[in-house]
């Protein structure tokens, strides 16, 4: 099979020094929630890029591995990349490996237009399925590729205004972890496969060049 990873070139931005749920096909759109305080995320030692992953990647991103109480948040990788395959608008949906020296440590998928859940106003891409291996975890890595994942954002969509997530509700780790990336709980409530969910944001404004 050959080879489908991708590394994506980012240029210098402010603020790049350096287990959410899968989304539901989009429908109509609720009002926007007030805009969330700019966030800018402070300067981190650990240094990460991102790959682009095709479908046929599956099992590579099989090896990233996280214990089952945070996989039932995530989603099994299975779960994820047959919702990948599934879409009728692939274009509107970036999956991405997290690499650092030279190991695939993380996943995460984002997304845009008709395929961001209901929940989601037009203006922003939403973050899906974050993880980082068991093993890699509480090294500072989830923090660097939200910095990335921000500054792909910031290069390559200029419209969008924020990136956003839901996570469920009886997820404490993730939360608190979101909470540490610089997100804000916009008081959104929504439903998720597996109960209730708080919808964040973060500021993307404060990564443009």
């Amino acid at each position: 099979m050959p080879r489908s990873f991708r590394s994506v070139r980012l240029r210098s931005c402010r603020g790049c020094l350096a287990g959410t749920e899968p989304a539901e096909s989009r429908g109509n759109v609720p009002a926007a929630p007030a805009a969330a305080p700019r966030t800018r995320l402070k300067e981190n030692p650990v240094e990460v890029e991102l790959q682009s992953v095709a479908v046929c990647d599956r099992e590579v991103i099989r090896g990233i591995r996280l214990p089952e109480d945070q996989e039932q948040f995530a989603g099994s990788v299975d779960a994820v990349f047959d919702e990948l395959a599934r879409s009728a608008r692939p274009e509107n949906q970036h999956p991405f490996a997290i690499v650092s020296g030279g190991v695939k440590v993380g996943f995460f998928v984002l997304r845009e237009a008709e395929n961001m859940p209901d929940w989601a106003p037009a203006d922003v891409i939403t973050l899906h399925s974050f993880r980082i291996s068991l093993a890699c975890q509480g090294k500072g890595l989830g923090r660097a590729a939200v910095v990335r994942a921000l500054c792909w954002i910031a290069q390559n969509r200029p419209l969008v205004r924020r990136m956003m997530l839901a996570v469920n509700a009886r997820n404490l780790q993730a939360t608190k972890a979101y909470l540490r990336y610089g997100f804000v709980d916009t008081g959104m409530r929504v439903g998720g496969p597996v109960g209730d969910q708080h919808v964040f944001s973060l500021d993307v404004s404060s990564h443009r060049a």
